[in-house]
């Protein structure tokens, strides 16, 4: 690994850590606000601010200028950023990338130029309009640093190789290894990652807040932004002290929150979540709003809601997403997130980080007092 910022940040000041905003600009403007960040605090973000959501280059343009009017705003890459080298290289694989996904940096900058790519672009063509009108974004990401170390954190996106010197990590690892929490390293520091929605970790809660583990030093804070479908945008708070450090995290989201009007009792038979990558399912017992599914994987049971059911062309059955297999208790005067109304019968919400699903029929929610 080969760019590794090495930071010496005094104590007692906050570290505020950012991870995969993924293009979700008023997200991540509204969580600095929310951890109310200022010029004395010092702001790591981790990776991966572009892609899947709809303004990447607003995210860009704004973490650039923000980066350059605080001195302690400090930017690692992470496998989205690392697109750059494929475009630079000339990789004819981005073009298929740009065709199958509407919301990417390069598309958003090729809309900028009104030019659309057609079965004929070719990847020497999109290099040279982009290189040639956005040359500053391009260096400075292609500048991103791999890993920032201090005297008790390390900061990477993904993670480390379990290695006696952990600055040997293959930087491709660094970006883009899965799942790191349930691996290890030889650092004596606390590894600080992103990347890996933390919700992966269990296959029985919806929960996206950030995780630590002591034991093995690794905090992982990726809370799904834009990738699960009840994901949230987190920020972990570090306070640093002459002793020993505290933790704390706040998060955002894009959901609206609304009142409870009216009690639901959910059904108790009714529990359990699908998350990547134990997608594939077995119908065992069609329902009019779920149907009851063996996990392939697991070999669990779990009531699918019907429209996050497909079938490819070999006839296999999958779920089209991570989602919640459980309903959730109401009281009157709850406060609860929705985050899908468009199925048949319920709705998919959110109750204290908790998802799951509510019937529409009672009418429970309250619009008036939409938070």
């Amino acid at each position: 690994m080969d760019k590794i910022k090495r930071l010496s940040i005094p104590n007692k000041v906050r570290i505020i850590v950012i991870s995969d905003i993924h293009g979700e600009l008023d997200l991540f403007t509204k969580l600095l606000e929310k951890v109310n960040f200022c010029n004395d605090d010092y702001l790591i973000i981790n990776g991966d601010l572009c892609e899947k959501g709809s303004n990447s280059k607003g995210v860009l343009q704004y973490v650039m200028e923000l980066s350059n009017n605080h001195p302690n705003v400090f930017v690692n890459e992470g496998n989205c950023e690392a697109l750059i080298d494929e475009l630079l290289n000339e990789n004819p694989q981005i073009i298929n990338y740009l065709r199958n996904r509407k919301h990417t940096l390069f598309n958003e900058w090729l809309s900028q130029l009104e030019y659309s790519i057609n079965e004929n672009t070719t990847i020497q063509e999109v290099k040279g309009l982009l290189t040639k009108n956005f040359s500053n974004e391009i260096q400075w990401l292609t500048n991103l640093t791999t890993a920032i170390e201090t005297d008790k954190y390390i900061f990477v996106h993904a993670g480390l190789e379990d290695l006696q010197n952990w600055e040997d990590t293959n930087r491709e690892t660094a970006i883009s290894i899965p799942s790191f929490l349930h691996k290890s390293h030889c650092s004596n520091k606390y590894v600080v990652v992103g990347h890996w929605p933390v919700a992966n970790y269990s296959l029985e809660t919806t929960n996206n807040n950030p995780i630590i583990d002591h034991t093995k030093k690794i905090i992982a804070i990726d809370g799904g932004n834009m990738v699960r479908e009840a994901g949230q945008l987190n920020a972990l708070i570090i306070n640093q002290s002459l002793d020993e450090d505290t933790f704390s995290y706040i998060y955002t989201d894009q959901f609206p929150t609304y009142k409870v009007v009216e009690d639901f009792i959910a059904d108790p038979k009714m529990s359990g979540i699908i998350t990547y990558p134990h997608y594939k399912i077995a119908p065992l017992e069609d329902g009019d709003h779920f149907t009851l599914c063996k996990q392939v994987d697991t070999k669990r049971k779990l009531y699918v809601k019907n429209e996050y059911i497909y079938q490819n062309d070999l006839g296999e059955f999958f779920a089209k997403t991570d989602v919640s297999c459980s309903q959730i208790n109401l009281r009157k005067g709850d406060h609860i997130s929705v985050i899908d109304d468009s199925c048949s019968g319920y709705n998919l919400i959110m109750k204290e980080r908790k998802v799951g699903w509510v019937a529409k029929e009672n009418n429970i929610l309250d619009e008036s007092e939409m938070i």
